[in-house]
């Protein structure tokens, strides 16, 4: 078999013929004769060395080879024609696919991505949801919004907010904390995985414990714990920048403003060395006009309802 790479067009033909099993019908889409696409399936398996169809009367099958063959070679054809497509098309037209952590797009991003879509209603969004940044595969998106420390191999990564975390409750839970120490008696909620928990949290302020003395609910995400918080099912550590700009600031509370530094962060990540497509430069740049900008009064609420909200 030879290693160098047979031509495109040789590939197209095969691609149609073995998704339709007919040389007639692929030549019809591919505006050939029959003979034709025969030729270049002959050609492209002498170049493989290994027959790619079973061929009886007027039917063909693909061959073991063929069927590992045929998803290789779809793959390849729709990477293509899609970063062509981003290369040289216009700004504003394409599809981009985000791989996200499910804390982030459900507490921010699918509360503001809508400005993004009316300023680019020409790109279409593709948001894949990962937890933990083990489960994150940069290779088969545009860009990524992860959780951790930032330090993955071969990635670009910025951060995206502040890296401090605070106490948030609700405010019926608030009305019964006057100080730090005060927490040592309320469920907390615990996000299992995280490096800065309640533990560094009290140390960093100076109050000695130890988990015997607390009621700890633990999670293994942000998501289910924010929303734990929000039913008043305990006391939660968050970051003021993603929790004050979004819909939960109508629900949840920090009751002190003390803000305890983390290695932990949320990151804007691609592979180092990958240039971005359009779509994905301008989601960027819009990303970080969003972040950096002051937060939303929500139309038609009161302030002061907010403040004595019940929850």
């Amino acid at each position: 078999m030879k290693t160098d790479l047979p031509p495109l067009n040789w590939l197209k033909t095969f691609e149609a013929a073995a998704r339709l099993l007919n040389f007639s019908a692929a030549g019809r889409e591919l505006h050939m004769t029959q003979s034709a696409v025969s030729q270049q399936i002959r050609l492209l398996e002498h170049h493989l060395g290994e027959p790619l169809f079973l061929r009886a009367h007027r039917k063909v099958a693909l061959t073991n080879s063929g069927l590992a063959y045929l998803p290789v070679v779809q793959g390849a054809i729709s990477n293509l024609q899609r970063n062509t497509s981003e290369i040289f098309s216009p700004v504003g037209k394409g599809r981009l696919v985000i791989e996200v952590s499910l804390a982030f797009s459900s507490l921010w991003l699918a509360n503001n991505i809508h400005r993004f879509s009316a300023r680019y209603p020409g790109i279409g969004l593709h948001l894949v949801h990962a937890n933990w940044e083990s489960e994150f595969d940069s290779t088969t998106v545009d860009l990524a919004i992860m959780h951790g420390k930032g330090e993955w191999q071969g990635m670009h990564v910025e951060p995206l907010i502040t890296a401090e975390l605070t106490p948030y409750c609700t405010g019926k839970l608030a009305r019964l904390l006057s100080d730090p120490v005060d927490l040592l008696s309320l469920p907390l909620l615990d996000v299992v995985g995280n490096n800065t928990r309640w533990q560094q949290w009290f140390e960093h302020v100076g109050i000695n414990t130890s988990d015997s003395d607390i009621l700890y609910h633990r999670v293994d995400n942000s998501l289910t714990t924010t929303l734990m918080a929000e039913s008043g099912m305990g006391v939660m550590l968050g970051y003021p920048d993603l929790l004050a700009r979004q819909y939960l600031k109508r629900k949840l509370q920090a009751p002190f403003d003390i803000k305890v530094p983390t290695s932990d962060n949320y990151f804007l990540a691609y592979p180092e060395g990958k240039p971005l497509s359009k779509s994905a430069s301008v989601f960027c740049d819009w990303l970080f006009e969003e972040l950096r900008s002051p937060p939303r009064s929500w139309s038609g609420e009161n302030p002061a309802d907010a403040e004595n909200s019940q929850y």
